[in-house]
C-alpha cells in the first residue's frame, strides 16, 4: 500500500505544478514538460520518506514471491504428468543421441577440409609472404 500512497502524492505534485504553470499562462507541450520536471524535483526533495517506504514494500513483495508455489496445484500436477509421460516414451539411456562433447571429439578426429594441408588457418600468417605456390613451383623458380 505504501507504493500507492507514494504514487498518489507524486501525481498530486504534478497536478499542482501543472495548475501553477497554467495560471502563469504557460501552455502547450512546454507546460507539461516543465510541470513534470518541477514535480520530479519537488518529489525528490519532499517525498524521501514515502519513497523509502514504497521501495521497502516493493522489495518485501519481491522476496515473498520466491517462497510460495509458482503455479496452481492443478498446473503443477499437469506438468508432473507430462514429465512422467515423456520419461516413459524416451528410450532407456538414449543410446542413439550423442552428447555435445562426443560430437566435438568426433569432429576433431575427422577434420575434413584442410586435412591434407591445402587449406591454411586464416589466423596464422603464411610462410611465403602471402603468395600461394604449388609444391614444385618455388623450387623451379630458384633453379633458373
Amino acid at each position: 500500500m505504501p507504493f500507492v500512497i507514494y504514487s498518489v502524492q507524486r501525481l498530486a505534485l504534478f497536478v499542482a505544478a501543472l495548475l501553477l504553470l497554467w495560471s502563469l499562462h504557460l501552455g502547450g507541450w512546454l507546460l507539461v514538460v516543465i510541470a513534470a520536471f518541477l514535480a520530479w524535483a519537488v518529489s525528490y526533495l519532499a517525498l524521501a520518506g514515502p519513497r523509502d517506504r514504497a521501495a521497502l514494500w516493493v522489495s518485501a513483495r519481491v522476496e515473498g514471491r520466491g517462497t510460495g508455489p509458482r503455479f496452481s496445484a492443478a498446473v503443477e500436477a499437469d506438468a508432473m504428468d507430462e514429465d512422467a509421460e515423456a520419461s516413459a516414451l524416451a528410450p532407456a539411456g538414449s543410446e542413439g543421441q550423442a552428447q555435445p562433447e562426443q560430437d566435438a571429439v568426433a569432429e576433431r578426429e575427422h577434420a575434413g577440409a584442410g586435412e591434407d594441408g591445402t587449406q591454411q588457418d586464416a589466423a596464422r600468417p603464411r610462410d611465403d609472404g602471402g603468395r600461394e605456390q604449388a609444391d614444385g613451383e618455388g623450387e623451379q623458380q630458384h633453379e633458373q
